[in-house]
């Protein structure tokens, strides 16, 4: 029952590391190995493993650094981590398990004690994750309660909400496979433009088909929002036909079923900071959100536009790139 179950072993002790990889296989789980040097973020985000064990001692032994990185990660946070710690590292580092990670074993663990730890995190993280499975993205539960505290600690904050126009039309013409890898790459912008230009703390989530969501600060959210649609701009022209591209844009039908010219995809990008006003609850949030995305639906190409009513262009326009 655990086929497709992903483990990944950060295990420095070779024989250690032989045991629990027969035993990981035994129960019917896909064994990963990471030797040490290899950058263990940068790996789960790459591999999407559903679960990771890690030793204490890993890279020279930094290994509970390195479950910190994990969690503070918004793409790997949710990845459940155990680590295999000694009874004395146990008594000097309590704190820090308890913020980098969400269980532990003594070493060497016992294979029963192990099998159940597994289960247990596989289980917790099946029920709490609610992640997209297409992107990896924390999903909607994630992503009401990441705002929920934000407006609750009345902390300054920005919620970009992110849609891609068009994709549908896309999505019609060019198939569902490569719609997917439309999704897939606009994920990774997003994702990538936050970690360059917005602080650790920030938060990105997929809510589905072509809507993503941004909470990181006033301060930073018009460079991230700027970058996104420059990326996205740049990016989205491998996506199509030299046709089309020429055309400017694609045949395919509206939403009212009718065949249209239909421009290409493009970006739109709602922002709102609650320093322009209080916001007490998602209700407000939604509100003010979905009066922005109504005005950029009706202007052509990537924009995004803040609620205190200011529109900016798309840094690449379409037409300079034809």
């Amino acid at each position: 029952m655990n086929q497709n179950t992903r483990v990944v072993l950060a295990v420095p002790d070779l024989k250690l590391r032989e045991i629990l990889a027969y035993l990981l296989r035994a129960w019917d789980y896909e064994v990963m190995t990471i030797e040490e040097g290899v950058n263990v973020v940068e790996y789960l985000k790459n591999q999407n493993p559903n679960l990771i064990i890690i030793d204490a001692s890993f890279g020279n032994k930094t290994g509970l650094k390195i479950c910190k990185a994990i969690k503070d990660d918004f793409l790997t946070s949710y990845t459940p981590t155990i680590v295999l710690i000694d009874k004395k590292q146990l008594r000097r580092d309590l704190l820090s398990i308890e913020q980098g990670v969400d269980d532990y074993l003594i070493k060497p663990p016992d294979p029963i004690d192990l099998e159940i730890r597994i289960v247990l995190a596989l289980r917790s993280a099946a029920h709490h994750f609610n992640a997209n499975a297409l992107t990896r993205l924390p999903g909607n539960k994630l992503i009401e309660k990441a705002l929920m505290e934000k407006i609750e600690s009345k902390v300054a904050f920005s919620f970009h909400y992110v849609d891609v126009d068009n994709f549908k039309s896309y999505n019609d013409k060019y198939g569902y496979i490569r719609g997917n890898e439309v999704i897939i790459e606009t994920a990774g912008i997003i994702s990538k433009n936050v970690k360059m230009h917005g602080n650790n703390e920030d938060f990105v989530g997929h809510i589905g088909g072509d809507d993503f969501v941004i909470i990181t600060i006033p301060d930073k959210a018009e460079l991230i929002a700027r970058k996104t649609i420059e990326d996205f701009d740049y990016m989205v022209y491998g996506h199509y036909s030299q046709a089309d591209i020429k055309a400017g844009f694609v045949r395919a039908k509206d939403r009212s079923g009718r065949i249209a010219n239909i421009p290409l995809m493009s970006l739109s990008i709602a922002i709102v900071n609650n320093t322009l006003g209080e916001i007490s609850n998602l209700l407000e949030l939604m509100d003010i959100t979905t009066e922005l995305k109504r005005y950029l639906k009706g202007i052509s190409g990537s924009n995004f536009m803040m609620n205190r009513r200011t529109v900016d262009k798309g840094v690449n326009g379409r037409k300079d790139r034809a």
